[in-house]
């Protein structure tokens, strides 16, 4: 969590700068490649080895969890804005990451590989960069004219 906070402080003030696609695209495709490489070393006997493992998931989720949040807000219409990312938020985040750990375990029990999440987090990571691809960036338009857009 204390390298976390800074990655996403980095992301979110590039993506200010650069855009919110090309990070949340950057962010999906490493945790679609990275994914199994990366639970396998979090399960490796080398406490270094474990630890680049989450290293790597915390540069994943940061580079996602800086511009996501901006991205949301700029793609709803202003008068229905705060219900709405609120709402839509709220409920995935409830329904899928409170699932997400039953069927982690679940998939680990069924299988006997302890690496079977990275492929909950690689099939999650290629919806989302599918997803991502259908918004408009919105990052050099002013926030009124960005309100416009996403409400258009």
């Amino acid at each position: 969590m204390a390298i976390l906070l800074p990655v996403v402080i980095a992301a979110g003030l590039l993506s200010d700068r650069f855009g919110r696609k090309p990070f949340l695209l950057l962010a999906t495709m490493l945790a679609f490649v990275a994914a199994v490489p990366l639970f396998w070393l979090l399960n490796h006997p080398s406490e270094l080895l474990a630890q680049l493992g989450q290293l790597g998931l915390v540069l994943a989720v940061g580079l996602y969890g800086g511009a996501q949040p901006t991205i949301m807000v700029e793609a709803a219409p202003p008068r229905v804005r705060c219900t709405a990312v609120a709402i839509g938020y709220n409920s995935c985040l409830g329904v899928v990451g409170g699932l997400t750990p039953l069927t982690a375990t679940w998939l680990v029990e069924r299988t006997g590989n302890e690496i079977a999440p990275g492929f909950l987090i690689m099939a999650a990571a290629a919806v989302t960069f599918v997803t991502v691809l259908q918004f408009h960036e919105t990052y050099r338009k002013p926030f009124a004219a960005a309100s416009a857009a996403a409400a258009a």
